[in-house]
């Protein structure tokens, strides 16, 4: 390679870096005119200039009115373009398909769910087609482009090659979900892990959006834990990161869907808790009977909490984060799981206290997280530092 080719690659790698650079700062605002973003960035005005007008250009950026100024020209906020480019996110479960469709700062547009007939792939990719064809259609005005289709899923995936690697909850194993979706909706596809693209999301727009680093810890059907690492999803060297609902807990303890026995998960998962509290024929649901203030319900959820807190105090001195976000259908516990696990993580936590642990008790960040994995390819850092 001749100097001419290496300076157009180092031009090429430059624009890109600043590009990122400048999208990211502006997600995270509420609104930034041209010098406030080269004041914060160093970029010289003529770079920030040219980035800005192609961004104006491809649609992703919009200008606001000019704001009030003392002296001289009055400033104009650039904001992300909410009427422009969409992503659509599809989360699967073992069954059922929740579709979103969203803007390019995840605002959601429209949304449908749909239960599975049966978990095939095929089956799977056809009401795919049916439900993203749908919500496409239902939008009024003129067509706006699509970044491309964000697929998350319980499942050890290859996000490069779109390849459900295994899936115990859906029964899957080296499942190219990723270019079957792609051929049949014919847009972009890019697929990831159901919690990682949940801490994702809360990265980009949600609780983690100003924070450096953060956990977004999942309690449902499993247990898994999202690391957001300088800003980074934290995935790991086999995309196996944050499965710490397989950590083993207990000998002779009862069968997990990945074939051993004795994980965490098995045990304190919200699905494994209801179960719990079912088998002992009880006629009202854990839930049910928390909201009545059930003592025997507020332990069971209590000892959860505990000995969730515990391990995650492990976990939490090994990644630093500066919170933790929780989510998942444990958040419908409330206080009575919260509380314990809240103050096992500070009790076991090498330092005074540990890192607060913040309840999300919505649904809209799991299926959101399936248009963040599309989403983030504009947002992404090309050559990250971590």
């Amino acid at each position: 390679m001749n100097r001419r080719e290496t300076q157009k690659i180092d031009q090429k790698t430059g624009r890109a870096i600043n590009r990122q650079m400048i999208l990211n700062i502006i997600r995270r605002s509420d609104g930034l005119s041209r010098a406030d973003i080269a004041a914060q960035t160093g970029l010289s005005a003529a770079v920030v200039g040219f980035v800005i007008r192609e961004l104006l250009d491809e649609g992703y950026l919009v200008e606001e009115k000019p704001r009030d100024s003392r002296s001289g020209r009055r400033p104009v906020p650039l904001r992300l373009n909410e009427n422009g480019h969409l992503a659509i996110g599809l989360k699967i479960s073992s069954r059922r398909l929740d579709c979103l469709l969203t803007d390019i700062a995840m605002g959601s547009l429209d949304r449908l769910s749909i239960d599975l007939p049966d978990g095939n792939p095929a089956t799977v990719v056809a009401h795919a087609r049916q439900i993203v064809d749908e919500v496409v259609s239902r939008q009024k005005g003129p067509r706006r482009p699509i970044l491309g289709v964000g697929l998350s899923l319980p499942a050890r995936v290859d996000p490069d090659e779109g390849i459900c690697i295994r899936s115990h909850r859906l029964g899957w194993r080296d499942v190219p979900i990723g270019p079957m979706m792609r051929e049949a909706l014919n847009l972009p596809v890019f697929i990831e892990d159901d919690t990682l693209a949940y801490g994702l999301a809360h990265a980009l727009f949600g609780i983690g959006q100003n924070l450096g680093s953060f956990c977004a810890l999942a309690v449902g059907e499993g247990i898994g834990c999202a690391s957001i690492i300088d800003g980074q999803v934290w995935r790991g060297s086999l995309g196996n990161a944050g499965k710490v609902g397989h950590v083993f807990h207990q000998d002779g303890g009862p069968f997990c869907e990945c074939g051993r026995r004795g994980c965490l998960q098995t045990f304190y998962a919200a699905t494994a808790l209801e179960e719990r509290w079912s088998k002992e024929g009880r006629k009202s649901s854990l839930c049910e009977a928390l909201q009545n203030a059930d003592q025997e319900a507020q332990a069971l959820v209590a000892e959860a909490g505990a000995v969730i807190g515990r391990y995650l105090a492990n976990w939490v001195t090994v990644v630093d984060p500066e919170l933790i976000v929780l989510g998942g259908e444990s958040t419908a516990f409330g206080e009575a799981f919260l509380v314990p696990m809240q103050a096992a993580l500070d009790h076991f936590y090498y330092r005074e206290q540990g890192p607060r642990i913040v309840p999300d008790d919505t649904s809209f960040y799991w299926t959101a997280g399936a248009a963040a994995v599309a989403i983030q390819h504009v947002f992404k850092d090309p050559y990250p530092t971590s």
